[in-house]
């Protein structure tokens, strides 16, 4: 299933953009059925003013208008001739609302103007009237959202969302990270069990979790190393002594080559149990490193140098040279000759290619000639060879794969990352 570009594709970011979104919308409701509430009133109280105002105005002669100049100054207020007004219809939602008002109030031919730039509201009683009333603008909470109200909001949606999802997904992200481990071959370390009650016990379950599968490994492991090395010392014996049999030169011969196959079967089981884990890593020139081993190995295999240097990285060497010592043995027991092995820097690492020329494995093997006791083309062996290769490269925290080459052949890769 294709997944949408639009559409984050990490929990995280999932869960903080529909909180946001939600508080944001909830802040910016808030806020506007809080203006309606304020708005209204405001209004209501203009058209009560402006409706005593015009009844005076309207009531008083042109001596009392004379007489009452110098006290309608003092509140900011002038009659003057209707000639003089100036302005447009306000837009502003409590003006407007206001003028409603008045005209339900008795006055229902009254108009409005606003001079923005004088800062006046013209207030007249009919469009025929032959004065008009000047008074100051009134300042309204309820104008267009102020900037800082806006970042206000936003900041605090923001907030809040990023402190309830990190409470969800800090202990999923723990509980990856420990997964993560667990796959890498690091010995298990213990999720903090703190937080909410549900994730305190998925915490518990996890540990549980990972105790029991620690204990398990080490049992298996104490048991593949105690029976291979208990089968050694017969296996030695019965070698020496049929070297020293009377017997016919082939049957001997081929007795001593059995014992030998089944050393070779008991070591690669101590190999599998061992796999490397207890061996540090080491900062390691990989090129200088690579070329090393490649000039211990029989003719036939060649080494390709990369055309950049290659980084240092930490690696087990022992554990390194087992696993790509296995690939040159697969690809000559199963391949043919030359094997060709080359390294190239990547953007997070390097790239290690071991190819043989030989017949490859079908698509569908692949993935499953990897898993332990796999065998695939000519068989042989109990099938651990790649299975060790595959916990060796998980220890190094990098990737092992198979392809059939372009050109004929099974190529194998191992990216070896860069440490973080």
């Amino acid at each position: 299933m294709k997944k949408s570009r639009l559409w984050p594709d990490t929990l995280f970011t999932r869960m903080f953009l529909i909180i946001a979104g939600l508080l944001l919308l909830s802040q910016l409701a808030v806020y506007w059925f809080f203006n309606i509430y304020q708005a209204n009133p405001q209004a209501e109280r203009l058209a009560q003013n402006w409706a005593q105002i015009l009844t005076l105005s309207e009531t008083l002669s042109s001596a009392q208008r004379r007489a009452t100049a110098s006290e309608l100054m003092h509140q900011g207020l002038r009659i003057v001739p209707a000639g003089a007004l100036r302005g447009h219809i306000p837009r502003m939602p409590v003006l407007a609302n206001a003028l409603q008002l008045l005209h339900r109030m008795g006055w229902p031919q009254a108009q409005l103007r606003m001079d923005g730039r004088r800062r006046v509201l013209w207030l007249q009683a009919r469009p025929d009237a032959a004065l008009a009333l000047a008074m100051p603008m009134p300042h309204s909470p309820g104008l267009p959202l102020p900037w800082f109200k806006l970042a206000a909001i936003l900041l605090l949606s923001w907030l809040g969302a990023y402190l309830a999802v990190r409470q969800v997904t800090r202990p999923l992200t723990r509980l990856m990270q420990g997964v993560a481990r667990l796959r890498g071959g690091d010995t298990p370390v213990g999720l903090p069990e703190a937080g909410p009650a549900d994730l305190r016990r998925l915490a518990e379950r996890f540990n549980q979790t990972l105790r029991d599968l620690h204990r398990l490994w080490k049992e298996r492991e104490m048991v593949l190393v105690g029976v291979s090395h208990d089968l050694r010392t017969p296996l030695t014996r019965m070698r020496l002594s049929a070297e020293f049999l009377p017997a016919e030169e082939e049957a001997r011969g081929e007795m001593i080559a059995n014992i030998q196959e089944m050393d070779k079967v008991i070591h690669q089981f101590l190999d599998y149990a061992r796999s490397g884990e207890q061996e540090p890593l080491v900062t390691t020139d990989l090129g200088l490193w690579l070329k090393r081993f490649i000039l211990r190995q029989q003719a036939g295999v060649v080494w390709h140098p990369a055309a950049a240097d290659l980084p240092k990285l930490p690696i087990q060497e022992v554990g390194l040279a087992r696993a790509l010592q296995n690939l040159i043995d697969n690809a000559q027991s199963h391949g043919a000759a030359p094997i060709d092995v080359s390294a190239e820097p990547t953007a997070d690492g390097v790239l290690i290619r071991i190819r043989d020329h030989g017949p490859g494995i079908a698509e569908t093997e692949l993935e499953t000639v990897r898993a332990p006791f796999a065998q695939a083309g000519k068989g042989g062996g109990v099938g651990l060879g790649l299975a060790i290769v595959e916990r060796i490269v998980a220890h190094h925290h990098g990737r092992f794969t198979l392809v059939n080459a372009p050109g004929g052949g099974l190529e194998a890769r191992i990216i070896l990352p860069q440490p973080r």
